[in-house]
Parts: C-alpha cells; sequence; structure tokens
C-alpha cells in the first residue's frame, strides 16, 4: 500500500475523486462501500486538526453514484499524516509543494531558499504526529545540517576559548596540586618530587567544542547521504572537507543536548541552538510540518530589492509600520504593513508582493482574478497615499516564469495626483536570483531615478 496519499501543488483546488477512486484509491477497499459518504465524513472529522494545520479544505460534493471528494490547498506547504475512518489508525500522508517553481526537486531548491534567505522563514512543526513515510516525506533535514555547518564555519573561525581542568604532573608544589594523590605517592622516594596537580588551562579543544564537533559529524553524515539531491553536495562538498582538516585534532564528545549559557559568544550560541535542533531532529521519526510558502517569497523579494537598491537607495525597510491613531474599532486597522519601502532623493517607493497566479494566467479573463488584483491594486495604492509628492510609484510583484515588469499609470485629473503602478513578475528561482537582482536594478534606474 502506498503510504503517500497525495501530492498536489499549494494554492490549488484539485484531486476530484469519483466514488470507485474514493473507494479503491482513498481507502484501499476497506470501507462498505454502501456507506461511502458516512466514511468520508468521518476521514474529515477524524483529520481535522492535520487539515487545518496545513490549510487544506475537503469538499464532498453529491452522494450515492455521484459522490465526489475535491481537496483545496492554502499557502502552506508541507506534509501531514490521515487517519483511515475503517480503524482510525495513521496509515497515508498528504504533501503540499510549492506551485510556482520550475525546479523539480522542490526541496532542494526550497533548502537553498533557506539558506540564502539566512533562514527568516523555518518548518513549524505539529508535535506527535508522526509521519507514516518520514524519509521521503520529512521536510529536508539536510536544509538543517546545512545551516549548521555554515553556523560551524563561522564559529571556527571565532577561535572559542574556555577554561579547562587537566591532570598534570610538577616538579614543585602549587595552588592546584592534589595533595591527596601525592600522599599515595610520596612512599615512594623516586616519586617525592613529583606533584599531581589539577590545571585550569584556557583551551580551544573544551568539552562543548568537543560535544560541538560530533554533531558536526553528524551533519556532515546527512548532507554526504545518497538520498540528498547532488547540487547541496556539491555546494557544501569543499566546505565539509576543509572544517575536516581544521577539527581533525578535536576528538568528537556524543551527546543529547548542548547547554546553552548567557555568556556564551552570539555565533556560539546559534551554533548550539541549531546543534539541538539537529540532535532532536535525527532519528527515524518525523512530525507533520508546514512552512508559510507565501511569507517565503516576500522574504525572497526583500532580500533582491535590498541587494538591487544598494548604491541606489538612501534606505530599504521590509515591513515597516504605518501606525493608525485615534479611536480604532476593534476590527479596524491599528496599522498598514508595506512589504517593502524604498527611501531616495526624489521619491518614496512602496513594493508589495503576492504569490498569486496572476503572471501564470495573463491571457486568461476571469472575475477572481480581477477581484484579487483589485483588492492587491487598492492596498498598494493605500501605501502610495502616504508618499506626499504628487508622482507617486508602486511596485506591484508576482511570481512569474521569466522576469517581466509593466508600467501602469492611475491619473486624477482633478488634483493633479499621478500614481505609476510597475506590474513586476520574477522567478521564484534560486538558479536565476543574481539575473534578477541585476534585471530590478535597471529596472529601478530606468523607470525611477532617471
Amino acid at each position: 500500500m502506498d503510504n503517500l496519499l497525495y501530492k498536489f501543488p499549494c494554492l490549488s483546488e484539485t484531486k476530484i475523486l469519483k466514488r470507485d477512486a474514493i473507494h479503491e484509491k482513498l481507502f484501499d477497499k476497506k470501507c462498505d462501500k454502501r456507506y461511502l459518504e458516512t466514511s468520508l465524513q468521518k476521514f474529515i472529522i477524524i483529520n481535522k486538526k492535520m487539515f487545518e494545520f496545513l490549510g487544506l479544505k475537503i469538499i464532498i460534493e453529491g452522494n450515492n453514484n455521484d459522490l465526489s471528494v475535491k481537496f483545496i490547498s492554502s499557502n502552506q506547504i508541507g506534509t501531514i499524516p490521515v487517519k483511515m475512518p475503517y480503524n482510525t489508525m495513521l496509515r497515508k500522508d498528504f504533501q503540499v509543494v510549492p506551485r510556482f517553481t520550475t525546479n523539480s526537486d522542490v526541496f532542494s531548491e526550497l533548502t537553498q531558499l533557506l539558506s540564502i534567505l539566512d533562514y527568516s522563514i523555518e518548518p513549524e512543526y505539529f508535535e506527535n504526529e508522526l509521519l507514516s513515510t518520514p524519509y521521503q516525506l520529512r521536510p529536508p533535514l539536510y536544509s538543517e545540517a546545512a545551516k549548521y555547518i555554515e553556523l560551524f564555519y563561522k564559529a571556527l573561525k571565532y577561535s572559542w576559548q574556555k577554561f579547562e581542568v587537566v591532570n598534570r604532573n610538577h616538579t614543585y608544589p602549587k595552588s592546584g596540586t592534589d595533595w591527596n594523590k601525592y600522599v599515595s605517592l610520596v612512599s615512594d622516594p623516586t616519586k617525592a618530587l613529583i606533584y599531581p596537580a589539577h590545571d585550569n588551562i584556557l583551551s580551544t579543544n573544551h568539552r562543548e567544542w568537543q560535544e560541538l564537533r560530533y554533531v558536526f559529524d553528524i551533519a556532515r553524515n546527512i548532507i554526504v547521504n545518497p538520498s540528498v539531491p547532488p547540487s547541496i553536495k556539491l555546494k557544501y562538498q569543499s566546505e565539509i572537507s576543509r572544517l575536516q582538516t581544521k577539527v581533525g585534532s578535536v576528538i568528537s564528545k556524543s551527546t543529547n543536548y548542548i547547554n546553552l549559557h548567557n555568556i556564551d559568544p552570539n555565533c556560539i550560541k546559534q551554533l548550539k541552538q541549531q546543534a539541538n535542533i539537529l540532535l532532536q531532529k535525527n532519528s527515524n521519526s518525523c512530525t507533520a510540518w508546514r512552512i508559510d510558502i507565501a511569507a517565503l517569497f516576500e522574504k525572497y523579494i526583500q532580500y533582491i530589492l535590498n541587494r538591487s537598491t544598494k548604491g541606489i537607495a538612501n534606505s530599504v525597510y521590509s515591513n515597516s509600520k504605518i501606525t493608525g491613531k485615534g479611536n480604532i474599532p476593534k476590527w479596524g486597522l491599528k496599522y498598514l504593513e508595506p512589504d517593502i519601502t524604498i527611501r531616495t532623493d526624489k521619491c518614496i517607493i512602496m513594493a508589495d508582493v503576492k504569490y498569486k497566479s496572476h503572471y501564470y494566467a495573463k491571457n486568461v479573463e476571469s472575475n477572481i482574478l480581477k477581484e484579487n488584483h483589485r483588492a492587491d491594486l487598492h492596498q498598494l495604492l493605500a501605501y502610495c497615499s502616504f508618499e506626499p509628492q504628487k508622482s507617486k510609484i508602486g511596485l506591484l510583484i508576482y511570481p512569474a516564469n521569466k522576469t517581466s515588469f509593466e508600467t501602469l499609470e492611475y491619473i486624477d485629473k482633478i488634483c493633479g495626483i499621478n500614481n505609476k503602478i510597475i506590474l513586476c513578475g520574477i522567478p521564484f528561482s534560486v538558479a536565476k536570483i543574481n539575473d534578477v537582482e541585476q534585471e530590478f536594478k535597471e529596472m529601478i534606474c530606468k523607470y525611477i531615478f532617471y
């Protein structure tokens, strides 16, 4: 029996199963076909928490011979286990993958994105809900291992030292002399001038660093595992080799948990935190997990705009707040939050990022797309209203197969106010990130500053 029940993209309506498929594929012919609708309802009820966690909606349509079921996914990607109605046991898994990507190995792409974005977005887990097929469907553990490798490299350059107690013999007594041990030796005249002592020495080869070296070995083994995508292996292969050479003299000390201390340097704290994540997750089991792909796309665009406006903009702000004042009702907005705000000598540019399919359906006439775009446009125009100049500029950014910039203008002839909106279609791809950065820079120079 296949443990992977369904795999489909986020933000989609898909997998409409008819009666026979429900009985054979969904329930493995183990439910009474006469009461299939009752089994479906029970299936939805017993998995309600998991479906809500992954943002999945299950809709039953029709009845009897016309019975069907439809799955609607949200902006969450990840994997959840599901229970079967015939025995209420976890038997299969649902998986939702990113929608707007050209890479067939979505988890490899995801890992590289998380690495580039400095892991500002990470998987969220639903504790104690174990997957049926953890190795195939777990979030990429190699992403956690890759992050540890990068942090370990930074910590190694810091040359972290701590006092370590070392037992050594001296030819003279000192403050750390172990007199109890000396008494047992002094009866032998040849050892009368040997004074065993506990010396505190400042060393980089202390116990905690040995524990961190142990976790480095775990991370290395994860990265070189045959199941890890070749692109990830190649990226970290040379770095792992260099690190192995540099820590070759450090003895690994096994541990299940590494204690954090307030006096630890910041780079060591981060390394210890990541070490504990690896120690906890490095097992045969894996719990349900999810990532907000829309939030990841937003961080991706913020990263690109920050880099592409260097030397051009005075400052770039991510998720800056425009606060509201007065007697705001409970259902009112206390603040507006543009995804990106770019300040230049001439103007302020507001940008809003949407993980939606508009650029993949440019030639499709759809009321749903039109209303969604209307809401996006109104939101961006609301942000632009805080620009004091009459000529305002906004960027509305969607994912696309290739980079595209289209300029729209909305003009109020009575007040003389002009809103220039640039629709941006941006590939959501690690391979194209440098090209997109350069194209953004050229667009900003062409449309905004000159």
